[in-house]
């Protein structure tokens, strides 16, 4: 029984060593040069036809190593989609908090390093993390515009930037005008960090407190738009109102502190667009090894305790 356990124990020791060379090999590894938000909406408006897919994910927090080791394993995951080539894979969206807490100038190296090893370009949103001391000229200068709009196929994609919540007047002006133009396509998507409402009812971000909130859904379920994506919250959750899907996914890498059982787990999202139709995936990823032992296995414990006693 002794030398069962010790065969055990050297398993998990091997198995959490081996989950900490990916993160290890990342930040020794060389910078990489990305293109920018517009290089990328560029080369996809050569795309013809009316069935893709494409990524969706949030909040990967790069230049922590937790979160690090965290998006490493679902790039791995993302890589993987295309293995059956059931439909063009085009292009992965990141819905902000791309850096970790303050926007670093390594926060966005690392960034760099990490969306260079996903097989499709990245677009990426800027969060409320991605701006602080001097963080948004870093993003324009890795990423290009952080506001935006492009074609795709048979859909429109429309990028706004709500970094600290709610929209301005010019704002609204300018998603108007845009969802004007998407009446010529099919589908139509939203891609923003902060979602309007909140979707989980225990949550302290409470949006639609707010004007801009009710004004932005009216104009959504107006235009007919499909999915509002956001992340912001570190959760996946989805929600439907006036006709609109409403989805968080904010499971790119950075710790959870939201229940398993509430949406709180690493995931990514594969959507589909087969003509009329629009459906999409959640990608739930078991987080490498060593972060399951000294955070997730913790977490889930004291929520099953609190549970119990409370």
């Amino acid at each position: 029984m002794k030398l069962f356990s010790k065969i055990i124990g050297l398993i998990i020791l091997i198995g959490v060593i081996c989950s900490l060379l990916p993160v290890a090999g990342l930040y020794l590894q060389k910078d990489a040069a990305g293109p920018t938000n517009e290089q990328i909406i560029n080369k996809l408006k050569d795309n013809k036809g009316s069935y893709f897919s494409f990524i969706v994910f949030g909040d990967n927090h790069a230049g922590f190593i937790f979160d690090d080791s965290a998006f490493l394993k679902l790039i791995h995951r993302m890589n993987r989609e295309n293995r059956f080539r059931k439909l063009n894979m085009d292009f992965a969206v990141n819905l902000g908090d791309v850096s970790f807490i303050k926007g670093t100038e390594w926060d966005y190296r690392v960034y760099n390093r990490l969306r260079a090893k996903i097989k499709w370009p990245v677009i990426s949103l800027m969060g409320n993390h991605d701006d602080d001391k001097g963080g948004e000229s870093r993003f324009k200068k890795y990423l290009g515009k952080k506001e935006f709009a492009f074609a795709q196929r048979n859909s429109y994609f429309i990028a706004l930037d709500n970094k600290i919540n709610a929209l301005s007047e010019e704002q609204c002006a300018w998603l108007e005008a845009e969802l004007k133009k998407s009446l010529a396509f099919k589908h139509r998507f939203v891609l923003m960090h902060k979602q309007a409402l909140s979707l989980y009812q225990q949550s302290w971000f409470r949006p639609e407190l707010v004007k801009w909130s009710y004004r932005f859904m009216k104009l959504c379920e107006e235009y007919k738009v499909d999915i509002v994506f956001a992340g912001h919250e570190h959760m996946f959750r989805e929600g439907a109102y006036g006709g609109v899907r409403y989805i968080i996914s904010g499971g790119g890498g950075m710790l959870s502190q939201i229940p398993e059982a509430d949406g709180g787990y690493l995931h990514y999202l594969v959507v589909r667009v087969y003509g009329d139709y629009v459906d999409f995936e959640v990608r739930k990823v078991f987080p490498p090894l060593w972060e399951y032992f000294t955070y997730y296995m913790w977490k889930e414990l004291l929520y099953f305790v609190k549970d119990i006693f409370f």
